[in-house]
């Protein structure tokens, strides 16, 4: 099933390179955004001189982290976003009969060009910012680089997946994305700068800040702050448990679904 899912995935983006002219203005738009925000972190702490006590190299290094992460989420997960139309458009029965699990056939479902555009500034980012910043960088660091990356994508499929859960009840669930959407680009600075009741919803109730936050902790040999010293290394396991909680609520919703019969 993983190998149909790549074999997917590869032709998807072979398709979207038939037309190398829209294929690279929807990733130079995409990206653009990205670049922005390296702009608004400079601005900021240009005026500021720090964000939270954290100056433009680490937020930069931070927000470089998160980019990875949510890249890496737009080419596994953004196929999610498209879960409500196939519940209210009626292709979910389409999707039923077929014997790969749904949620793999909603994941493999055509190659987000946005996955692109959101790399290319993360890496630009990210690497920019590693030469001015203490990390000891090593296999151990590296690994533990990646292990954060992929959780920290898990994470923000597995959120999103907990939404796309309520279409099986309700006929129209935009609203109630917008929480998540308005927490989640707070996720790219320093958490300590929103207060303590904002600080936990990122932490407990949508956990974007073990995608590079609590990490970034480690990375700089940091204390925690307020936070458990053992913060910094949960984010595989928030991960794990977050998608847990997500595919059970899905799996709760599914058993209501009906067929919408066209």
């Amino acid at each position: 099933m993983l190998r149909a899912f790549f074999l997917i995935k590869t032709q998807s983006l072979k398709a979207a390179l038939q037309y190398p002219a829209n294929f690279i203005l929807d990733v130079i738009g995409v990206s653009l955004t990205g670049f922005a925000e390296v702009l608004v972190i400079l601005l900021l702490t240009s005026a500021f001189q720090t964000i939270g006590g954290w100056d433009f190299w680490q937020v930069g290094f931070m927000a470089g982290l998160w980019r990875l992460s949510h890249s890496l989420h737009h080419a596994l997960f953004l196929g999610i976003w498209e879960h409500h139309w196939l519940v209210r458009d009626g292709e979910y029965d389409t999707i039923l009969v077929r014997p790969a699990h749904p949620i793999v056939q909603i994941m493999a479902r055509g190659f987000p060009l946005e996955a692109i555009g959101e790399l290319l500034p993360a890496v630009a980012l990210f690497a920019l910012t590693c030469g001015h910043v203490r990390v000891p960088w090593n296999l151990g660091t590296l690994l533990f680089l990646g292990l954060v990356v992929v959780s920290g994508a898990v994470i923000e499929g597995a959120v999103y997946l907990f939404f796309a859960a309520f279409d099986f009840w309700f006929p129209e669930t935009g609203k109630l994305w917008i929480a998540s959407a308005f927490l989640f680009p707070t996720a790219r600075y320093p958490l300590h700068i929103y207060g303590r009741v904002f600080a936990s919803l990122l932490t407990f109730v949508f956990p974007f800040a073990f995608m590079a936050y609590y990490p970034t902790y480690h990375f700089f040999h940091l204390a925690s702050g307020d936070s458990p010293v053992f913060f910094p290394y949960l984010s595989p396991l928030v991960a794990a448990v977050t998608m847990l909680i997500a595919l059970g609520t899905w799996s709760l919703g599914l058993r209501h679904y009906q067929s919408t019969g066209t």
